[in-house]
């Protein structure tokens, strides 16, 4: 049997009575009634907020459409370029990525750089909700047995760089870690995988592409002329992407290939020999019919190369002996040497050319004379405020503008040109000079602030009889301080944020707001 404690004051029935009916009275009081009401207000916009949450996740999830990209460049959506050929796109083709969804998203294996792959999810989501695409995730740890019917890929070596397989029912490709991201190569030395850069959009286009176009056209890129093979590493991979067949040839000890439609002759620092050049003019001439296509792009340096210079007289022109200077702020960036260029009045190869209105840009250019305008013709122009420095004067002692026009007249130049031989069927086998080596380098073809990619690949298009089917697209590059810009750990903060913080504030806010009504 209980005791009770020493000092406890007994509590009465008439006092319980009491208790209980003055709650009863509060219960029925309008203080009561009112804190009650805004109690279920403040519950059921909790629940509002929950549940919009929910659908929003859902909806983004089914339609990824509606996803927002609040990011500054716009890394999170698809470029135009890629809505346009994906919606034309008449060819089911399934995009397998050869790991697990979580995995994926998660980063893969990723040190730093991780939220690359959450844009890439994103934007593979976009890709197959715009498209005849089809998107699936595979992990071959768990599914062996998917390999079997793809027997033309080397599973075996290098198997942990097949990242993405696209199947278009007769046909396949496959796509590597390298070709979809790019990461520091310095830190992978202590395995570690640093990325820098998502290429995701570019490579799932370009394995369309390479599925899509039935016979690809051929570029042959020259070598063995003391050219550096980095200079022009850019517009090989830009031709790659959109589906030409490249490949280098050495004319001291190889010919061009009889299927090839282009050759490219990129910045050689030494002639071609009488033999290369006789292989050159031969493989132009086609026995006769024609339908061949030189790019020369010359180097900036003064180098005497007689036997290219004879080809391009036979063409009707010539690349002048010296650099071109722009005195117009108009008109050059940051650099007098670096300026824009106008297109020339003739459309033909500007006629498909999407957005026109950007000019291309060009950085330490020759000028290309045209000395027989029966046959040749300009591709770009510039203003009469550019001139040309002739090799032989020392500019580093110029200090003003006012010295150039010692040494030259600004009457404008030609930064590009195109010479044609035709024959009797009106076919026509042309010579294209470019007298910029740089307005082919990464920098200038990776950003839309310039047009030099549309433009190069327009004009083998044009000159290939490819139509406009070009697609040209940047690699995305993430600023992890943007407002959009998630991995893996900020998807969790975020949906802590708004899916628990936001509604438990506000039912707190709700709770002091009762309460203080309450004890009014």
């Amino acid at each position: 049997m209980f005791k009770k404690k020493t000092g406890e004051t007994p509590v009465t029935t008439a006092e319980k009575k009491a208790k209980k009916g003055r709650l009863k009275a509060f219960l029925k009081s309008r203080k009561a009634k009112r804190g009650g009401v805004a109690a279920a207000i403040v519950a059921v916009f909790i629940c509002i907020i929950v549940l919009v949450n929910i659908a929003t996740g859902l909806l983004v999830e089914r339609f990824p459409n509606l996803q927002l990209d609040m990011t500054a460049a716009k890394t999170f959506g698809l470029q135009d370029d890629t809505v346009e050929y994906l919606s034309q796109l008449d060819k089911d083709i399934t995009v397998y990525v050869l790991t697990s969804e979580k995995t994926f998203k998660a980063g893969l294996n990723a040190y730093q750089g991780g939220e690359y792959f959450t844009q890439a999810y994103s934007l593979l989501k976009k890709m197959a909700a715009n498209s005849s695409l089809s998107l699936k995730f595979v992990d071959l740890a768990k599914n062996p047995t998917f390999t079997a019917k793809y027997g033309n890929i080397d599973w075996n070596s290098d198997s942990a760089s097949h990242l993405i397989l696209l199947d278009s029912g007769d046909d396949y490709t496959v796509l590597s870690l390298e070709d979809c991201f790019t990461y520091d190569s310095e830190a992978l030395n202590y395995g570690y995988y640093v990325y820098t850069a998502s290429k995701i959009e570019q490579a799932i286009i370009t394995g369309v592409l390479d599925l899509t176009t039935a016979q690809k056209v051929g570029v042959d890129f020259i070598t063995g002329s003391g050219e550096s093979e980095d200079s022009y590493t850019a517009l090989k991979s830009l031709l790659k992407q959109n589906a030409y067949s490249v490949t280098e040839v050495n004319l001291t000890t190889s010919k061009l290939r009889e299927e090839s439609s282009v050759a490219v002759l990129y910045a050689p620092s030494v002639d071609l020999s009488e033999e290369a050049a006789k292989k050159l003019n031969d493989w132009l001439d086609n026995d006769g019919d024609n339908g061949k296509t030189l790019i020369y792009i010359p180097i900036d340096l003064q180098v005497k190369t007689p036997n290219i210079d004879s080809i391009l007289k036979e063409y009707g022109m010539k690349v002048s002996d010296g650099i071109s200077f722009c005195t117009s702020s108009d008109y050059y960036i940051n650099d007098p040497y670096m300026f824009l260029a106008d297109y020339a009045e003739d459309t033909t190869y500007t006629a498909t050319l999407k957005n026109a209105k950007v000019s291309p840009i060009v950085y330490y250019t020759r000028d290309i004379e045209i000395t027989d305008g029966s046959k040749a013709n300009a591709l770009l122009t510039d203003s009469s405020s550019v001139g040309v420095i002739p090799f032989d004067v020392d500019t580093s002692e110029f200090e003003s503008n006012n010295d150039l026009k010692k040494y030259y007249k600004a009457e404008g130049i030609t930064p590009a040109a195109i010479g044609s031989k035709t024959n009797s069927d009106s076919i026509s086998s042309n010579v294209a000079v470019f007298g910029s080596p740089y307005m082919f380098s990464e920098q200038f073809l990776s950003t839309t602030s310039f047009n030099n990619a549309n433009y190069i690949v327009n004009f083998c298009n044009t000159v290939t009889d490819r139509g406009d089917m070009g697609i040209t697209i940047n690699s995305a590059s993430v600023d992890s301080k943007e407002l959009g810009v998630t991995n893996a750990t900020t998807i969790v903060t975020f949906g802590v944020i708004f899916i628990a913080a936001i509604p438990i504030i506000v039912l707190l806010i709700g709770l002091v707001v009762f309460i203080r009504r309450r004890n009014r």
